[in-house]
């Protein structure tokens, strides 16, 4: 989700008691630092301000205008400097002071496992250019149904109604309509995943560690299966051991048998009819999306960095392939590709047979927590602190188009002939201001056609962080402000 975070922690407690520099080496580096990061064949721009402290240190801020960074505080360092090396705090440079230049490599707290290298020069001032806005008209919704409870994961539609999980733990059923309440059911914990129709059953899990069935037409109860040993605790985004896991898995269904991970990182393979299980398979760490699912693999991502291919009858290993950060989505499947994305910053495309990497595109200092959702041979997926959604080539990973969407787009987009629909989230106080909105992109061109704003309240997190639906000529969303938003298309 968010790098800044985690520079500004790096920062927080990097740098050991030192001498204090000569003051000629601290004016010397104070001010602006401009110049370029490279990465495969790109660069981008970024720029690092020194600003001296009362104690003998430097504090630093980042900009970086591929993800709107405008001077973010990361920390107040030590000054080491030894012959053409300073270091300060993560950074270290080799400083040539005759031609005022500093080159290095960005540290890991801004950019994970890849080395890349930074070359910057003193400037008098940087300023990001001007931001667009949203663009597209402001709509209003048909109807909206307030739930009381932060909704994370997003409705489904099915059959004239829609369905929503929340933070209570209660199940919704609405009139797809009208938005009228039809039946709650209660789960034992909070649901952050969303519920999966099939023959007018309701799969969702919650967590207090159990999956549940439910009657479609009526809430009631069929049965539960206990699919994590406990109940499932998640911190708070501002928790510095937090893991930002905000989603759980939802349940893929195939045949006749449910596949869903779990926060223990199971992926289990499961009897409809009761939720027994016919096989388990144990990674590294917690799968916190659905499995995909084909006649003859099962192909999930985990948090322990790995994406991996089994079995689907027998769940037993295909292959995996080591993603170098946390895999938090489900991939989309072509016939030949699985098409996921990681918190390395890099979207993948996999040979479905092999897990070899295809072609991998780098999203610029952005965590990829959405699914990919496929159309016509393109993937459409979300991004992080890059808050854009990208329409790529699924056989290539070529990029047909990148639309700024203003806000954390972690949920999967909906997709129809003409349009592509997502929820964008932001947090108070973030380094950078997002918005909260329900954003209709034209699939073709990726030009915003409307969106409609959530206000942010007065603290914590804020918007619409879970996947839309599409159903009955309506597209819905749900917030966490515990309401679901349906629109005409």
């Amino acid at each position: 989700m968010r790098t800044i975070v985690i520079a500004v922690l790096c920062l927080a407690v990097a740098g050991a008691a030192s001498a204090a520099p000569p003051d000629s080496t601290l004016n010397a580096l104070t001010g602006t630092w401009a110049g370029t990061v490279e990465h495969d064949g790109e660069t981008q721009p970024v720029a690092l301000t020194f600003d001296p402290t009362d104690d003998g240190k430097l504090g630093i801020s980042w900009s970086a205008p591929v993800v709107y960074v405008d001077h973010a505080m990361l920390g107040r360092v030590p000054v080491v400097a030894a012959g053409d090396t300073v270091r300060l705090g993560p950074f270290v440079f080799r400083w040539d002071r005759t031609q005022n230049t500093l080159d290095g490599v960005v540290p890991a707290g801004l950019v994970p496992y890849y080395s890349m290298p930074m070359h910057l020069a003193k400037v008098e001032r940087f300023a990001l250019p001007a931001r667009p806005a949203l663009g597209g008209e402001e709509r209003a919704p048909r109807w909206t149904y307030d739930a009381g409870t932060p909704l994370w994961a997003g409705p489904v539609y099915a059959q004239g109604s829609v369905f929503v999980g929340g933070q209570s733990g209660d199940l919704v059923a609405l009139d797809a309509r009208t938005g009228a309440k039809r039946w709650v059911f209660r789960a034992g914990g909070p649901i952050r995943a969303r519920p999966r129709w099939t023959r007018n059953t309701l799969y969702v899990q919650a967590d207090d560690g159990n999956l549940y069935a439910v009657d479609a037409g009526s809430g009631k109860e069929r049965w539960r299966a206990r699919i994590n040993t406990g109940a499932i605790e998640r911190l708070p985004f501002d928790n510095p051991k937090s893991r930002y896991d905000r989603f759980a898995s939802d349940v893929t269904v195939l045949g006749s048998r449910l596949y869903v991970g779990t926060h223990e990182g199971k992926v289990l393979a499961l009897d409809p009819r009761d939720g027994s299980r016919v096989w388990e398979f144990a990674a590294g760490d917690a799968v916190l999306a659905a499995p995909a699912v084909t006649a003859d693999k099962v192909v999930f991502g985990s948090f322990d960095h790995f994406v991996y291919a089994l079995d689907t009858r027998t769940g037993k290993l295909l292959w995996k392939r080591d993603a170098h950060g946390a895999v938090v989505s489900t991939p989309a499947l072509t016939g030949t590709r699985a098409v996921i994305g990681s918190r390395v910053y890099d979207l993948m495309g996999l040979d479905l047979e092999t897990g070899d990497v295809a072609w991998s595109s780098y999203i610029w200092m952005s965590w990829i927590e959405s699914s990919a959702t496929l159309r016509d041979g393109i993937a459409y997926v979300g991004s992080s602190d890059a808050v854009a959604v990208y329409a790529v080539d699924a056989q290539s990973g070529h990029r047909v188009w990148t639309t700024d969407v203003h806000g954390w787009a972690w949920g999967q987009p909906a997709v129809d002939d003409q349009r592509v629909y997502v929820g964008t989230s932001g947090q108070v106080n973030y380094p950078v201001p997002h918005t909260g909105n329900a954003v209709a992109i034209d699939r073709a061109t990726g030009e915003v056609l409307w969106h409609h704003a959530l206000p942010a309240p007065a603290e914590g997190p804020f918007g619409i962080p879970g996947s839309p639906a599409l159903g009955a000529g309506l597209v819905f969303f749900s917030g966490l402000d515990g309401k679901v938003y349906a629109f005409a298309l």
